[in-house]
This record gives C-alpha cells, sequence and structure tokens, in this order.
C-alpha cells in the first residue's frame, strides 16, 4: 500500500477519533517518522494564555487520575493603601465585597495587595477544547462585569 493511501487512512481515523472531541494539551496529536498522525492519548499537564479587555489571563490544565483540573487567573490591579488614597481603597473594597460568593470566579488580595481573580474547576475524564471553552465562558462570564467596574477605579 503506498504511503499516500496509509497517510489518507491514518487522517481519517484521526478524523473519526477528533468527532468525539480530543483531549487539551501538549503532544496531543503527533506525527510519527512516516507521515502518520496519531494520537497521544495520555494526558499532559498544558498551560495557555490569552487576553480580554486588557487584562493577561492564564489557564492551567492539570489531569488527575479521572478528571482535569481547570484553573483560570489574571491580575487585576493593586489595592492602594489607606495612607495613599482612602476613598479607593474603600470604593475597591465594596467592590471586593460585592463578588464575594460567586460560583465560578474569585477575587482575592495578596499580601502584595495584587487584586487577583481566580477561578477552578475538576472536570471529569480528559479535558476537551469546548470543554475548554465551556469553563473559560462559565468564569468569564461570571467575573467580567466586576473586572469591567474594577477597571473604572485603577
Amino acid at each position: 500500500m503506498s504511503q499516500a493511501v496509509v497517510t489518507v487512512q491514518n487522517l481519517a481515523e484521526l478524523a473519526r477519533a477528533a468527532e468525539g472531541g480530543l483531549p487539551v494539551g501538549r503532544d496531543t496529536v503527533m506525527v510519527g517518522e512516516d507521515g502518520s498522525v496519531r494520537l497521544n492519548r495520555t494526558p499532559a499537564a498544558s498551560r495557555h494564555h490569552f487576553w480580554l479587555d486588557g487584562l493577561f489571563f492564564h489557564v492551567s490544565l492539570t489531569p488527575q487520575a479521572d478528571s482535569t483540573l481547570f484553573q483560570i487567573w489574571a491580575e487585576v490591579g493593586y489595592m492602594p493603601y489607606t495612607i495613599e488614597n482612602p476613598e479607593k481603597r474603600a470604593l475597591l473594597q465594596s467592590i471586593l465585597r460585592a463578588a464575594q460568593g460567586l460560583d465560578n470566579a474569585r477575587f482575592i488580595v495578596d499580601d502584595r495587595q495584587k487584586i487577583l481573580v481566580l477561578g477552578q474547576a475538576e472536570v471529569p475524564g480528559h479535558l476537551t477544547m469546548a470543554d475548554m471553552m465551556y469553563e473559560t465562558v462559565q468564569f468569564l462570564q461570571e467575573a467580567r462585569p466586576y473586572l469591567r467596574v474594577f477597571g473604572q477605579y485603577l
């Protein structure tokens, strides 16, 4: 059988496998020395990044025994010390209080007064691109209104 036929058959198998959703991660799709394309079903941890509304978001995917840990976070800005700007600090604290109790997003202030927005979900099985997009959109839909209000004051 010719190399072209093997490659076409191989790509058809890959397309059928992709219909169920390919796991997201480094080295998921690999090309062999013979030109064949194969799936690596052993999940690997991966990191992804994107910009939205002037913020740089980080996404971490960590495979576990029977699930994948999805984590997302971004630096929002800095909380001023009271002596620097008490009005602005009080305003930002009121936004933080309003954002408490969200399901998918959590706003925190670290020990250096940096405001962060964090999200985490444990997704059963291997995370597909559709799963990653779903979790990202869930997080952003919840966090984005607060991020926009923060943006007015930072």
